[in-house]
């Protein structure tokens, strides 16, 4: 190894190389080089060896747990680490490594113990070593559904790390903030708050619990202020206990928790909040739940099975994906995909007659893979569907569509399924939450703002009376209506109503409370008291949007446009715009090209279909006032006024509003004409003008296209380098 003697030692016990583990250096480096050209054997082969041989060599027993853990073999790396832990008790990066494997091997409530003790070492020596850890511990609690957890651990890596992973750890939290499959209330800073506490004793286990939140031992904090929050009542001490045991992945004792901080609060709003946390929780954590079943079958013959899937009228095939280019060598993607509707469609329908009362909606879907015979894998179908109506209709459907006949022809036979290794990617619903779920399937030709017209008028029926008239486990199993008037459960009414808009906008809505049936009383909570000296950095995500945005500074207005924008809900985030819009001086400091198309995206998920095509010629506005890649950039936005000028085919304008994009932008970029006459086609679209204009245009031409989109003359370029140059923005992407 080309270390310095007096550099810190790469095991990381903090010592100086010379003094820890300089003797074995050259071996360690040999046996790194064949682990890195998969000699992992030999590798560990010689590791046991150097052990025998230096015991009290710490490397050696780091790099072989650190070997194990690359091979995921996180149970077999406990050892190693144990033994250097015999010899050097206080070794922080061991016990970082134990914890994490302990970690991975048996997950977080076995390995609590484990990770506090080692939080609390690398802390007394050094605490950057705690880092991968923290961060091993936030992914894994995200992709198992631990939201505020894994939100707390990003942080808690943050807070450790030293300079040099601080910006990859600030990206993995930006990430994770803008993550709109996470209720927003679990997104963005959670902070533990301080209160008047008299007694000094108290004081003292206050600021214990304070520091062991800080290091990561959240349930040890979280018992100490829980301590304190039976002697003295106060909800911010509830609150605090509550949070720390949701960090610690207690969600069922945190949500208690924050249940009773919520009764004895006084502030509405904060109430409201603290009820709405607990509701959240109980939510994540409910056995009532309508589950998603998974049916597996072997196949025999590929091309029989799909001849006889797509005569059957309620069975419709869909396009497959291309496979991910970092996908498990494991992993078999499926070659044909279709969706199990309740009653057949006529595809060549334009939908005039499809109404709520009768849209297509999809029961079931079905993968199916062709056999891997170098693997030795059969051919396989996968049936998912969820329990009750759908998932008997589904099967239903299934047979009737092979029937016997068809099963033995295709060689069809079940395949007992271990619930360990089911692929079913149909995620359990809450039961309260079923009603709002809804999938549907149209005619291909059912022009787009058809289908957005009908979604629009599903949401309305589904929010102010489906969700009205649902029992709620956050109300007692009463249903809002049932619960309004009753000034008890006026915290719990609003707090529900909060819940409601996190669901809906995980969905693909987005809730207005003046949607909810006033005869509840449910209103929006009262904005906070700002004045110039006001800070937002501790805001949680449901207090910030309660900012009056036209009460604020230019700084303040800067500072809370940021945060809007990474949270990106979107009533709070279209009045941050609209301000922003409203300041010269604000409107010099911010991009306004993200501005204008983001208030287009709101308006075109509001279906405010007039102000999203004003939002979109003010882009075009600004795009063209812009001295660098102005062509570029107003081609961009128009070729996303296109795409939702397509979702409407009737529109008088389309034409010519097409015939323009081809004409001004056709000769400078021609694969723009390609574009054109791609969506022509795809959408049905009867334009004279473009079959004249095709004939016209001198067919092969040889030219290329830069970078920047634009086409130049000169030699043909291939294909594959065409497109993987062309930047211009098109419908579909984001």
């Amino acid at each position: 190894m080309s270390i310095d003697s007096y550099d810190p030692c790469p095991c990381n016990s903090g010592k100086k190389y010379k003094f820890c583990c300089h003797s074995i250096g050259d071996e360690i480096s040999k046996i790194s080089h064949l682990h890195e050209t998969h000699q992992t054997a030999t590798a560990l082969q010689l590791l046991d060896r150097l052990k025998k041989n230096h015991p009290d060599q710490p490397l050696s027993y780091i790099t072989e747990a650190q070997i194990l853990m690359a091979e995921r073999r996180f149970e077999d790396a406990l050892k190693p680490l144990e033994q250097c832990l015999e010899h050097d008790p206080d070794h922080p990066a061991a016990h970082s490594l134990l914890a994490t494997s302990t970690f991975l091997a048996l997950g977080y409530k076995q390995a609590q113990k484990t990770i506090y003790t080692a939080l609390q070492k690398c802390a007394a020596i050094d605490v950057s070593l705690a880092t991968p850890l923290a961060i091993s511990i936030a992914i894994a609690l995200q992709m198992r559904g631990f939201f505020l957890a894994a939100r707390e651990h990003f942080a808690l890596a943050m807070r450790v790390a030293s300079q040099e992973y601080k910006q990859n750890l600030f990206m993995n939290l930006l990430e994770f903030d803008g993550d709109d499959q996470i209720p927003y209330q679990f997104r963005g800073v959670h902070i533990l708050e301080r209160c008047p506490i008299e007694n000094g004793d108290q004081q003292e286990t206050f600021e214990k619990a304070q520091r062991l939140a800080n290091l990561g031992c959240y349930r040890l904090a979280a018992s100490l202020f829980k301590q304190l929050a039976e002697a003295t009542n106060q909800p911010t001490l509830w609150k605090n206990a509550a949070f720390c045991y949701a960090w610690a992945t207690d969600e069922i004792q945190a949500a208690e928790l924050f249940h009773k901080a919520a009764t004895i609060e006084d502030d509405f709003a904060e109430s409201v909040e603290l009820e709405t946390l607990a509701q959240l929780l109980d939510l994540n954590n409910t056995g009532d739940v309508v589950e998603s079943v998974e049916q597996v079958y072997e196949l025999d013959s590929l091309s029989k099975f799909l001849t006889i899937l797509e005569q059957h009228p309620q069975l419709l095939r869909g396009n497959v994906p291309p496979p991910e280019q970092e996908q498990e060598l494991d992993e078999r993607t499926p070659v044909a995909y279709f969706q199990i509707i309740d009653t057949p469609i006529d595809m060549e329908s334009k939908g005039e007659d499809i109404t709520l009362e009768n849209v297509h909606v999809v029961i079931g879907d079905i993968d199916v893979f062709d056999a891997d015979r170098q693997l030795g894998q059969p051919g396989l179908v996968r049936l998912y569907a969820y329990e009750g109506d759908q998932l008997t209709t589904a099967e239903k459907l299934f047979d009737e569509a092979l029937g016997e006949q068809g099963k033995k022809e295709c060689g069809l036979k079940v395949v007992e399924q271990d619930d360990e290794i089911s692929s079913n990617p149909l995620s359990p619903i809450p039961a309260e939450q079923w009603p709002l779920f809804f999938r549907w399937s149209f005619p291909q030709k059912m022009p787009i703002i058809k289908r957005r017209e009908l979604e629009a008028q599903q949401w309305k029926k589904l929010i102010s009376e489906t969700w009205s008239n649902t029992k709620l486990a956050g109300l007692d199993h009463k249903t809002p209506q049932e619960a309004a008037g009753n000034e008890e459960r006026k915290v719990a009414l609003t707090a529900a109503a909060y819940v409601l808009d996190a669901q809906v906008l995980a969905l693909g809505h987005f809730l207005n409370f003046d949607e909810l049936d006033p005869s509840l009383g449910i209103f929006e909570l009262p904005v906070l008291s700002v004045n110039e000296s006001s800070h937002f950095n501790t805001c949680s995500s449901m207090t910030q949007n309660r900012i009056p945005v036209k009460e604020l500074t230019d700084s303040q207005l800067m500072y809370v446009f940021n945060r809007a924008l990474l949270i990106r809900h979107p009533r709070f985030l279209y009045d941050v715009l609209i301000e922003i819009l409203n300041r010269d001086e604000c409107k010099k400091e911010v991009d306004l090209d993200r501005v204008y198309s983001t208030l287009t995206e709101i308006c075109h998920k509001r279906n405010q279909r007039e102000e999203m095509l004003s939002w979109i010629h003010q882009g075009q506005e600004n795009a063209r006032e812009q001295s660098e890649n102005a062509f570029e950039s107003e081609l961009q936005w128009k070729m996303r006024e296109l795409s939702f000028r397509l979702e409407d085919t009737t529109d008088p304008n389309l034409s010519d509003f097409m015939k323009q994009i081809w004409d001004q932008y056709g000769k400078k970029t021609p694969q723009i004409k390609e574009y054109l006459k791609a969506f022509a086609q795809a959408f049905d679209l009867d334009l004279p003008w473009m079959k004249a204009a095709t004939l016209l245009d001198q067919g092969g031409v040889p030219g290329q296209t830069t970078a920047e989109g634009i086409w130049a003359p000169g030699e043909d370029t291939p294909d594959s380098e065409s497109d993987s140059g062309q930047k211009l923005w098109l419908p579909g992407q984001s």
